[in-house]
Formats: structure tokens, C-alpha cells, sequence
């Protein structure tokens, strides 16, 4: 009788070994394939095309979709997004890119990296977005209040939780906002305000100081692609930039001619 029962025990360390095993093996299989598995998100192909000739943009297409297939990238189709930007009055419907006899989606508007980008190159889209998310921040600094959370700690959660939100990527569409857009943020900078019992900086001071700062960045980074373009504008007389030529509003508030002028408005000490 003991000896059954020393042999079933024997079986039972048997079998629950080798299912240890199996699970370490299992284990070890996910690893590496999760190891070995390769991922390219946030991909942007961008193209001029000019005098409607998508010849040399289509074979970028194709040449990027080869590069994936050979470096055992699955491109997700319809996830894929094509916008157009074309600012000319007279506008032909391009013909839709394929991918894998797939048909990409036109889009008016796409998010990039956390911004929502227009095919007009305006930032309601993105204004909307922010607002939408900041209005629940407000939410939740107004719940704050309610416990009797003192000033200091509400000044801290508005900057950590709400100021990151409203003021993200403001180096990009800073300069470029529409009025009306502007206003819609800076009331909501101002019930904020309100709530944390304070004055707080809004989006003109924030946007200046982050463009001015970031221009900074660059003058100070030889290895940023822009710092050849703004060592190039840099005045032999004084420590100002020449302001560059801007045929088209749009290019007029972008970063850069927009960053210049702000930085050639500060004082010589400040500079």
C-alpha cells in the first residue's frame, strides 16, 4: 500500500514538472517572438507634387511599401490615411493611392503625434481637440477645489495635468491659431484662473516664450536641421535675425518667421 501510494506521488512530481517546463518553454517562445517583432508607427511620407506630376511621389509609395515587405513590416491599410494639401482654386480629385490593391482613404484631417493636422493648414481641428480635453481637466480642478485642496497644490495639478494639454505642441500652432480660437483658450486658461485663485500666463505669454526658447535651441544645436537655416539669417552687425521674405500669410505664421520676430522684439540683454 505504501508503495502505490510513493509511485502516484512520483507520477504526480512527473507530470507536474514537465508541465513547468512546458509553461517555461511557452514562455520563452513568446519572448522571442515579441523580441523579434518590429513595429513603424507614426510613418509620414510627404510629397511635392507639381504640375500635377505624382510620378516620383507614387514611386515613394511603392518604394516604402517594398522596404516593409522586405523588412517584415505588415502595413495596416486602413489605418493608412492620404491628405491633400492644395491651396490652388482650380483642384482636380486626385487619383487614391493603393496599397496591396487597396484603396488609401482621403482624409480632410489626420492626428499626428497628438495634433490634429488640416489639409487647409488651419488649427480649428486641433483647437477643438484641445478644448474638449482640457474641459475635463477643469472638471477635475473644480472637484479639487470642492475638497478644500489649498492653492499651491491646484497651481501644481493645472500645470502638470491642464497646461500640459492646452499648451501642447504650442511651438507648432502658436503663431498660426485663428483669433477666435485663441479667445476660446484663454477664457479657459482665465475659469482656471478663477478656480486655482490666481493669475496664470496665457496663451500669447506661453506661445512666446516656448518659440523663443526653442529658437534658442536651435541657434544653440548645430546638429538641429533648422540651425543652418537661422545661422544664415544671423546679422554680422548685431546679435538680431534678418527676418525672412514671406510672399504667402501662411508661411508668415509659421514657426520660424514668427519665432524671429519675437526673438528681434526682446531686449539686447535678453537675447
Amino acid at each position: 500500500m505504501i508503495h502505490i501510494a510513493t509511485d502516484f506521488i512520483n507520477i504526480i512530481i512527473i507530470i507536474i514538472i514537465i508541465i513547468v517546463i512546458v509553461i517555461v518553454i511557452a514562455i520563452v517562445i513568446v519572448i522571442i517572438i515579441i523580441c523579434n517583432t518590429k513595429y513603424s508607427d507614426d510613418t509620414v511620407i510627404v510629397g511635392c507634387v507639381e504640375n500635377g506630376q505624382e510620378d516620383e511621389y507614387r514611386d515613394l509609395v511603392e518604394s516604402f511599401v517594398r522596404w516593409s515587405r522586405e523588412n517584415l513590416l505588415q502595413l495596416n491599410v486602413t489605418k493608412t490615411k492620404e491628405m491633400v494639401v492644395d491651396f490652388r482654386k482650380s483642384k482636380s480629385p486626385p487619383s487614391p493611392v493603393c496599397i496591396s490593391g487597396k484603396e488609401v482613404e482621403l482624409v480632410p484631417s489626420y492626428r499626428f503625434l497628438g495634433v490634429q493636422l488640416d489639409n487647409k493648414l488651419e488649427w480649428s481641428t486641433n483647437t477643438d481637440a484641445l478644448y474638449k480635453k482640457a474641459m475635463s481637466r477643469l472638471y477635475f480642478l473644480r472637484r479639487l477645489r470642492s475638497f478644500s485642496v489649498c492653492s499651491r497644490m491646484l497651481h501644481m495639478f493645472y500645470q502638470s495635468v491642464m497646461a500640459s494639454t492646452i499648451f501642447f505642441a504650442a511651438v507648432c500652432w502658436g503663431a498660426g491659431i485663428k483669433a477666435k480660437d485663441a479667445n476660446r483658450l484663454n477664457k479657459l486658461i482665465k475659469k482656471a484662473g478663477s478656480v486655482v485663485g490666481c493669475r496664470l500666463d496665457n496663451l500669447d505669454e506661453v506661445v512666446r516664450d516656448r518659440m523663443v526658447l526653442k529658437l534658442r535651441t536651435i541657434m544653440d544645436s548645430p546638429s538641429h536641421p533648422l540651425h543652418n537655416t537661422v545661422d544664415k539669417v544671423r546679422s554680422s552687425f548685431s546679435n538680431r535675425l534678418l527676418q525672412p521674405r514671406c510672399s504667402k500669410e501662411r508661411y508668415r505664421k509659421s514657426f520660424l518667421p514668427s519665432a524671429i520676430k519675437l526673438y528681434n522684439s526682446l531686449k539686447p540683454t535678453q537675447q
